[in-house]
């Protein structure tokens, strides 16, 4: 005889028979990482970004060498050289000297701003006017703003969505601990029930609740086996437990029925 338990005393058997899950860990490829359960803290040894870069196209400066510079008044530097993507800086910044950066580029050692290029003029003789004066850390992102040794960037728990896998390609990290997905059998049972590809005969109904709970399931990151509904009674459900029945079981522990 099947004894209906309450929803509380469900719970009670979830936590005793299916928690703590802590041994249920695998490692996956980042790529294959979205949307599952991170078993781990992810904690950074390395700083991200790992120079000075720029956040505009301009001249890496001194910013005391602009103080009170405008258009009538420009500050004139020499133009030192040219800092290419993906290069570092030749060399660090003399005094009263400016290197032209692009967005995302190096900034040479000595400079502590950035002004945009709207804001400067070449005149063509190797010298760069100035016409707007630099704050110190204007338009620069500094080494390891975003990431530094010791920061813990993600926390165990966590539902990996798209913006944390471009974190930890950011920290080089290309494989990912994270909860193995639990294996979960929906059973469906009544005699009155037929697939939903079926039309029902008289007194039947389709078999709704199935594929509502594997999709349910599915969208908590459970992997859902064996979703066809059994369509017994409850007083033969102990007739029909056959080797198939044995196999499914053993392939969804652990494993929550849900008798619907």
């Amino acid at each position: 005889m099947l004894e209906v338990k309450t929803p509380d005393e469900v719970l009670q058997v979830i936590d005793a028979e299916f928690s703590p899950l802590a041994d249920r860990v695998e490692a996956v490829p980042l790529a294959q990482a979205i949307g599952r359960v991170l078993a781990e803290d992810v904690v950074t040894t390395e700083y991200v970004p790992d120079f000075n870069r720029s956040t505009v196209d301009g001249y890496a400066l001194r910013a005391r060498d602009t103080f009170g510079c405008s258009d009538a008044i420009p500050a004139i530097l020499p133009l030192a050289g040219e800092v290419l993507m993906g290069e570092e800086a030749a060399a660090p910044l003399a005094a009263e000297t400016c290197v032209y950066v692009p967005t995302g580029g190096a900034v040479p050692e000595g400079a502590d701003s950035v002004v945009m290029i709207e804001y400067t003029e070449d005149y063509g003789d190797g010298t760069i006017g100035i016409a707007k004066s630099a704050a110190p850390g204007q338009n620069m992102i500094f080494r390891g703003d975003d990431v530094y040794p010791g920061k813990t960037i993600l926390q165990k728990g966590r539902v990996l969505g798209s913006q944390d896998i471009g974190a930890l390609a950011a920290i080089g990290k290309t494989t990912v601990y994270v909860a193995r997905k639990l294996r979960v059998g929906v059973i469906s049972t009544g005699d009155e029930l037929v697939p939903p590809e079926q039309s029902p005969g008289p007194g039947q109904v389709r078999d709704v609740n199935s594929p509502m709970l594997a999709a349910m399931l599915q969208a908590f990151g459970a992997q859902v086996k064996n979703t066809a509904s059994l369509l017994i009674t409850l007083r033969c459900l102990q007739k029909r437990w056959t080797a198939r029945w044995r196999n499914a079981m053993r392939y969804c522990f652990p494993v929550a029925a849900a008798l619907v």
